[in-house]
């Protein structure tokens, strides 16, 4: 086998939580009296850190934003367990790839409330890493959160390979001289994916299954 350790992307790659995002952006919108956000620029910042996502979402200055964040963060624990779902295929690749490869998760969430939510989903124990937002000094696209798993595995970056759905995942495991696996099927298109020249590009989760034969 070339690689040895698999790191995931969460939103949008292990877990459709598009829904629970926006609603909870509206939500805040409404608590703050914004009239309406921005839901493609919300979109298109999903796996950068909240805070920004927040900003280009509802067209906060950066000293707004605290508030929203502390705001966002109560809806999204009011919404976020109901509207969140695994991706076609994401439980049954995953029992099968544990078995031969560590595994480990690299997201922009919130270290506790990446943890709830996959205990949630049923997907903790498969994991052997999980790294939030607040266990790194620089979010993504910086490559801290790959580096970090590769250390704490004790992993050459040559047996890992980074799968995300944003061009931040792909840019943060080619950071970390990883190999890289783009999924069309979340938050930013193929074609913009391509533009950062992964090492593959898969239309859905159990086709990673190829990636690896």
């Amino acid at each position: 086998m070339k690689y040895k350790l698999l790191v995931f992307d969460f939103d949008g790659t292990l877990a459709d939580s598009e829904a629970s995002i926006m609603e909870s952006l509206q939500l805040v919108a409404q608590d703050l009296g914004i009239p309406a956000f921005d839901r493609d620029g919300a979109r298109r910042s999903i796996g950068l850190p909240l805070r920004r996502t927040i900003e280009m979402g509802l067209g906060l200055a950066p000293e707004e934003a605290p508030e929203a964040v502390d705001l966002y963060r109560k809806r999204y624990n009011e919404v976020a367990l109901d509207l969140t779902h695994l991706f076609p295929g994401v439980n049954e690749t995953l029992d099968r790839l544990r078995h031969d490869y560590l595994l480990a998760v690299a997201s922009s969430k919130s270290t506790q409330g990446l943890l709830l939510m996959m205990r949630h989903l049923g997907i903790y124990e498969i994991f052997s890493f999980i790294s939030g937002a607040q266990d790194v000094q620089q979010p993504k696209p910086a490559p801290d959160m790959v580096l970090l798993a590769l250390e704490s595995m004790n992993i050459p970056a040559h047996e890992c390979l980074v799968v995300g759905d944003t061009v931040y995942d792909i840019e943060m495991g080619q950071r970390a001289f990883t190999d890289t696996c783009a999924v069309t099927y979340g938050n930013h298109s193929a074609d913009e994916l391509r533009c950062f020249n992964p090492t593959f590009i898969i239309n859905a989760f159990p086709h990673l299954m190829h990636c690896l034969e």
